[in-house]
């Protein structure tokens, strides 16, 4: 039985491979945006949806108190998480353009796991350390934090493809 077990371990390891990295072919064809809207578009819209359920779920689940002062952190968190992408625009990219021609050239949906990750990254640190000190539970306000960041990512993500429409 032992010795089955490298062989099952490798072949979940190329099934998620399989998942992750999916083989395509688009030999010179080129992505095409056929909605007027793009991520970009969208992202300061969603991003007030994403605040007010944010602020609800950390203000009233591990019961922090403070509504004001609650939804000022959040706001902090969100526009530094939000924001980052906007810093990177008009970054010129060297031969590929701006950053902004590389997202309108391609399938370039800004929300995604990897997104998820950075937003965790900004926004855990700031709403976490700024109110731990106003709960009793601070694993409840840690998972509160992590759990509601990931549905209203889940969330943006979702309308974002809903909305944005290509193809090659």
């Amino acid at each position: 039985m032992e010795k089955s077990k490298p062989a099952l371990r490798i072949s979940i390891m190329i099934m998620a491979l399989m998942v992750l990295f999916p083989v395509n072919a688009f030999a010179d064809s080129s992505w095409v945006w056929i909605s007027e809207k793009r991520p970009f578009d969208i992202l300061p819209w969603v991003a007030m949806g994403t605040i007010l359920i944010e602020w609800l779920s950390i203000w009233l689940i591990p019961r922090t108190g403070h509504a004001f002062k609650v939804l000022g952190i959040v706001m902090v968190a969100n526009a530094a998480s939000f924001l980052l992408p906007y810093a990177f625009l008009e970054a010129d990219l060297s031969w590929y353009g701006t950053f902004e021609h590389i997202l309108d050239s391609g399938p370039h949906y800004i929300v995604s796991g990897v997104f998820l990750l950075l937003t965790l990254l900004v926004e855990m640190p700031i709403v976490y350390n700024v109110l731990k000190s106003k709960v009793q539970d601070k694993k409840k306000l840690q998972l509160t934090i992590i759990i509601s960041n990931m549905i209203t990512t889940a969330g943006v993500a979702i309308i974002e493809r809903l909305i944005t429409e290509g193809y090659w």
